[in-house]
């Protein structure tokens, strides 16, 4: 009875089956392929760019779509990300896995094409750019990439639903101010999400493989990592100043969550006396 108490007390419940079809594995990469395709053969990128980009600036102010466009920078995904500590250990987990793909994939490909950006060639009164304007570079989306990893991860990993159906409008908004503040065009958005969530899959793979994450000590290892990328997120240099605020916002939004998580790791919550009559374990 002893030893059965001690590993109930070090050892969440397992996780429950997956209840996404492994269709979703696939699914949005191939939508993605399938835009590639469509945009190419059309000839469209620029026209889209074009269209979307003057839309997008009577939409929402330049401070917005700035804020938005910092939900998509590394850091701020990852600060986005990070209060999940406190539920959902794995999806953290995950989203560190899946980051070396991540990020071998959009650099490798940024160095082999270096694709202009739009400013580097649409005359500046046919553009609308919110912040400094970037000019190489330009294929994929590295932002996009970033918030798609993330949807991806809610999705693929997560137990809740409803938040994993608001993730994917969101990383399409996230997405979408890349054109709405002139970095990107349609083309990098489509290859950044394609890979994005190419990368979720990989590390939720990796995190139902090696459950590291299950630890207690390893959850307050996670969240101290995490209160270090918020920090540094708070310093850090972005390209779009106007949404200062949202990365600010993202830091203290990280922080507090990570801060919980250290305090009361998910796995330390699991102990808690049994309401069927058993008696609990002891204190170690």
């Amino acid at each position: 009875m002893e030893s059965e108490c001690a590993e109930s007390a070090i050892s969440p419940p397992a996780a429950a089956p997956s209840r996404h079809p492994d269709a979703w594995l696939i699914l949005p990469v191939l939508l993605c392929a399938i835009g590639v395709g469509v945009v190419v053969a059309t000839g469209g990128n620029e026209d889209l760019f074009r269209a979307a980009n003057t839309a997008a600036s009577g939409w929402l102010p330049a401070f917005a779509w700035a804020g938005i466009t910092h939900l998509g920078s590394t850091l701020g995904a990852f600060c986005l990300l990070a209060p999940a500590l406190v539920r959902q250990p794995r999806w953290v987990a995950a989203a560190l896995l899946a980051t070396p793909f991540a990020s071998f994939y959009t650099h490798a490909i940024k160095k082999l094409t270096d694709i202009p950006r739009p400013p580097s060639v649409l005359p500046p009164e046919a553009i609308h750019i919110v912040g400094s304007p970037l000019y190489s570079h330009s294929f994929p989306s590295g932002h996009t990439l970033a918030i798609f990893t993330l949807a991806g991860v809610v999705m693929l990993c997560g137990r809740r639903p409803l938040l994993a159906w608001l993730a994917l409008p969101l990383a399409a908004l996230v997405a979408f101010s890349r054109i709405a503040v002139g970095a990107h065009w349609p083309l990098d958005l489509l290859v950044g999400a394609a890979g994005g969530w190419a990368s979720a899959a990989i590390g939720c793979a990796g995190s139902a493989r090696w459950r590291f994450w299950e630890n207690e000590r390893n959850q307050r290892v996670l969240a101290a990592l995490a209160l270090v990328a918020a920090v540094a997120f708070g310093f850090e240099k972005l390209d779009h100043p106007e949404g200062r605020w949202m990365q600010y916002l993202l830091c203290a939004w990280a922080a507090a969550g990570t801060l919980y998580a250290f305090w009361r790791p998910a796995a330390s919550r699991r102990r808690t006396p049994r309401d069927d009559g058993e008696r609990p374990c002891p204190d170690a």
